[in-house]
């Protein structure tokens, strides 16, 4: 007589518990950015290696090179490989000169552009990132900078955040112009370019949508044995 409110309670419990892990697992919107567009040139070449875009400069084309690379900003696995090397050339000629890429950020926000970054004493000392929203017109974003004498562990960052016309913009593009080189030979490298963002559509992914079919027959049949009238044992 007295025990029949703890059974109920008890009945209760494995109801309210897969309610709870149900409404846990459900697919929320990723928290972390993912990838749109990454260089590592390991190919030796401006072509995209993972994602979508096209970088293109216009530095003479004699002082585009490559040369030992980083796994600093490294993704998706990829090797130290090659990095892009951009020289000044003669009469420092490419002072002034850039590269640029172009990639869509349809479906992402809060967009973020990385890069690892090393220059010569005498190479482009004074180096300005910008973004555009319709690829032809260019802002600055932030103040110049110059590289380190080695790649190390931490890249540059730019986090674009605060450009919401960056957002789900098919005609996205960002520039770094050099300036600053003294010789000839004084040159800047970069590395693993990423340009990365947080996806504005919610997944749905098969284990979850299996999870809650199976939740919901579970939830059935409790609730079932729940207004199921209880025997009664003959006293």
């Amino acid at each position: 007589m007295f025990n029949r409110p703890k059974r109920r309670l008890t009945r209760r419990l494995p109801l309210n518990l897969m309610l709870a892990v149900l409404v846990l697992l459900l697919p929320t919107k990723a928290a972390l950015a993912d990838p749109i567009a990454i260089w590592s040139f390991n190919d030796s070449d401006l072509i995209v290696d993972h994602g979508a875009g096209t970088m293109t400069s216009n530095f003479n084309p004699a002082n585009v090179a490559f040369a030992a690379g980083t796994t600093n900003n490294a993704r998706l696995g990829d090797p130290a490989g090659q990095a892009l090397s951009l020289q000044s050339g003669s009469s420092n000629s490419n002072n002034g000169r850039n590269i640029t890429v172009l990639t869509s950020t349809l479906g992402f926000e809060n967009i973020i552009v990385s890069f690892a970054t090393q220059g010569t004493g005498t190479g482009f000392n004074s180096n300005q990132f910008q973004y555009s929203l319709d690829g032809v017109t260019f802002v600055d974003f932030g103040s110049t900078f110059a590289p380190p004498v080695a790649f190390g562990a931490v890249p540059v960052v730019f986090d674009l955040g605060s450009i919401p016309g960056l957002n789900n913009n098919p005609n996205a593009a960002f520039r770094i112009v050099f300036s600053g080189a003294t010789t000839a030979t004084g040159n800047n490298r970069i590395d693993n370019f990423v340009v990365e963002g947080t996806s504005t559509t919610i997944p749905e992914p098969p284990t979850v949508a299996l999870l809650g079919t199976g939740m919901t027959a579970l939830v059935a049949r409790v609730w079932r044995r729940k207004v199921r009238k209880p025997k009664v044992k003959p006293v």
